[in-house]
């Protein structure tokens, strides 16, 4: 396979990763990962698929790494100070007990199975993911406690889970085993890795912050220091014969301080660095779930195909659910008995079903599937294709388990989500505030449009509803004007002209290429044949037809000795009152119809805004939204979490709009 086939193949993946996320988005009930397998089970039918292969050597350092570290620097060092012990017991206890003793369990129900690679298998599919335990949590709100720890013992049973599972290959592949040098291999890497990691990451973290401190922090240069982070520690650890993915999760941990040193010094980088990382995190995280999507129709064909009465598929996938059930009840027992909690619950024993639960796999446990090697001393891997389908059988069962059965343990929760029924009040507030406005009354209906554009972009806008109302303002509008000729208040070319305009106004409205296209060159070719200028025939078709039509009718009308003005006044005015008696139930629809109104009179009015008065009532809309906030939270309202997420909105709003005044001057 060359480099360009490569390059298309991976393409594919990531078209594929981008449709199953707009397919979870729409179809919630079903988990995301689902969506990924089956389109990258579809993409195994076509050919250029067929020997497509990745070295499994790769998964840990492309992969795994980056994820991990991305996990760790926005972990919270208060939750991990705060429930350390709880941490740990759940991330290193747990987890040995589990891979000893459901390892044991698993090898004597599938005798085929060497007993070392029962425990790889273990310490494969028993560290949980954050990026599932939180989708659970968003879903369904649980305690403050219980959420943080789970959120930050997955990181700790990662690294956990990924050096127990290099010890049980190595012992596989070496064909024997050592309690004593596995004890020493396990400190050594372990307690190695996250000295080395902290060390390396400290150097990182002092080179950052030098840079800040000579004005060399572009987001290009931190950006991407962070994102080579990673592998550079990974790389440099494993060539010491440490724990790579230990280093790399303490690095991340050293990295996560910086924040707190950084405070709000370089606040746009910091903003950037974690949309980046969102957005790798989650092309690697998507990815991976094609690649066992792609995986998996060979997996079972080859299961299908032994003659070996023990690779059966459906008692393959008996043994995997069978594998999730016990180590579920082992984190059901261990949860109840094990986890001092600090706020004392009257459902202990509900709480601990949360928490075991709630410990879904996902991504690393199918990396670390996919990292197992393909030869062993030079012969195929024969248990590979068996471990990797039975890692995803337990994977798709913990996603599935919770996502049915936590909404029934837990109490009834309000439907509508707390945050963006906060988002909506705090941008009502700011429309009410800047509503008051006597003085600079144009510029604050333009940041009021801006506003009402939010509420827009949050709610789902029926545009169906829109061309609706737009077509009903339309008429309004229309049969204004027919009676202003009736009562002798305007000529009949008057009429004309303006039946015309809003004719065309009324196409550009819709908002198509096709008509955007036909209408620039239109306009472009009227002003040619009535300038004689080819200049300004081209900035014609360059200018977008909706700002163009206004300026060229006005224009129209002034050149047959006419005013346009008092007629779109009348108009204007018709369709405003119009629109009042359709705000309550379509509020969205109706406000963007508004929005394109005023935008229209305005521009026909050839009314000059004072960019620094809108900037004064953009800042003004902010200090009303924090206003709110703050209110809110001093009464009890709002929780310190939700204010945090609500305040970071609006620091994003104001950052958008200062990186886009222009945009505001139409």
């Amino acid at each position: 396979m060359n480099q360009m086939d490569m390059v298309l193949l991976l393409t594919i993946i990531l078209a594929a990763v981008v449709l199953a996320n707009i397919l979870a988005r729409h179809i919630t009930v079903i988990p995301l990962p689902f969506f990924l397998i089956v389109l990258g089970g579809l993409l195994a039918a076509l050919p250029v698929y067929r020997n497509f292969e990745l070295d499994p050597s790769t998964f840990a350092l492309a992969i795994i790494a980056p994820m991990l570290f991305n996990e760790a620097q926005n972990s919270s060092r208060f939750w991990i100070g705060r429930s350390i012990t709880n941490i740990l017991s759940l991330a290193v206890g747990l987890v040995l007990v589990t891979v000893l003793a459901v390892g044991s369990g698993l090898h004597m129900a599938m005798t085929i199975l060497p007993l070392t690679l029962c425990f790889a298998l273990l310490a494969i599919v028993t560290p949980t993911d954050a990026s599932a335990v939180n989708s659970i949590f968003e879903a369904n709100p649980i305690a403050e406690e219980q959420a943080g720890i789970l959120q930050h013992e997955s990181l700790f049973n990662d690294a956990a889970g990924i050096v127990l599972f290099d010890l049980s290959l190595t012992a596989f592949v070496s064909g024997t085993f050592s309690l004593k040098l596995a004890v020493g291999m396990f400190l050594w890497e372990f307690l190695g890795g996250l000295l080395f990691g902290s060390l390396i990451g400290v150097a990182i973290v002092s080179a950052r912050l030098f840079l800040i401190r000579y004005n060399d922090d572009t987001p290009l240069i931190m950006v991407l220091i962070q994102l080579m982070s990673p592998f550079l520690v990974y790389l440099l650890a494993e060539k010491l014969a440490l724990s790579g993915i230990l280093a790399v999760v303490a690095a991340g941990l050293v990295q996560g301080s910086e924040r707190e040193k950084l405070r709000l010094t370089s606040s746009r980088m910091q903003l950037v660095t974690s949309n980046v990382w969102e957005i790798v995190s989650g092309v690697l995280s998507g990815t991976v779930f094609v690649l066992l999507g792609l995986s998996l129709p060979e997996v079972i064909k080859a299961l299908h195909q032994s003659p070996n009465p023990d690779l059966n598929i459906f008692k393959l996938i008996l043994i995997g659910v069978g594998v999730y059930l016990t180590k579920g009840l082992l984190r059901l027992v261990w949860s109840r008995y094990m986890i001092k909690r600090r706020v004392k619950s009257n459902h202990e024993w509900r709480d601990s079903l949360v928490m075991a639960l709630s410990g879904a796999n996902g991504t690393i446990t199918l990396s670390l599937a996919f990292s197992m090697p393909n030869t062993v001393n030079g012969q195929p891997f024969e248990f590979r294709g068996i471990m990797i389908f039975i890692a995803a059988v337990v994977i798709l069962t913990s996603l599935v388990m919770p996502t049915i059965f936590v909404p029934v343990i837990l109490p009834t929760q309000d439907k509508a989500k707390p945050r963006y029924r906060w988002v909506k009040r705090m941008i009502q507030a700011a429309i009410s505030d800047l509503l008051k406005e006597k003085e600079h009354q144009a510029e604050a209906q333009i940041v009021i449009d801006s506003l009402q554009q939010q509420l827009v972009l949050d709610s789902t806008p029926n545009f169906h509803l829109r061309r609706q109302l737009m077509g009903d303002a339309h008429r309004v509008e229309l049969n204004t004007v027919k009676q202003m000729f009736d009562d002798g208040k305007i000529s009949e070319d008057e009429l004309t002209y303006y039946t015309k305009f809003l004719n065309l106004n009324n196409f550009s409205a819709d908002e198509k290429i096709w008509k955007n296209v036909l209408l620039r060159i239109r306009f472009s070719l009227h002003v040619g044949r009535l300038y004689k200028d080819l200049n300004r025939a081209q900035e014609a078709f360059l200018t977008a037809p909706v700002a163009l039509e206004e300026v060229y009718w006005r224009e129209q009308f002034e050149k047959h000795g006419e005013n346009i003005l008092p007629i779109e006044e009348a108009g204007f005015n018709a369709v405003m009152d119009f629109l009042k008696t359709k705000q309550g139930d379509n509020g969205v629809e109706t406000n963007m119809v508004k929005r394109f109104y005023r935008t229209r009179h305005r521009r026909i009015n050839g009314e000059d805004v004072d960019m620094n008065i809108v900037y004064q009532m953009f800042m003004r809309a902010f200090h009303s939204e924090y206003e709110l906030i703050q209110e809110s939270l001093q009464n009890g309202k709002i929780d310190s979490a939700l204010a945090e997420k609500l305040q970071s909105r609006i620091s994003i709003d104001e950052m958008n709009y200062l990186q886009n005044t222009e945009v505001f001057r139409d």
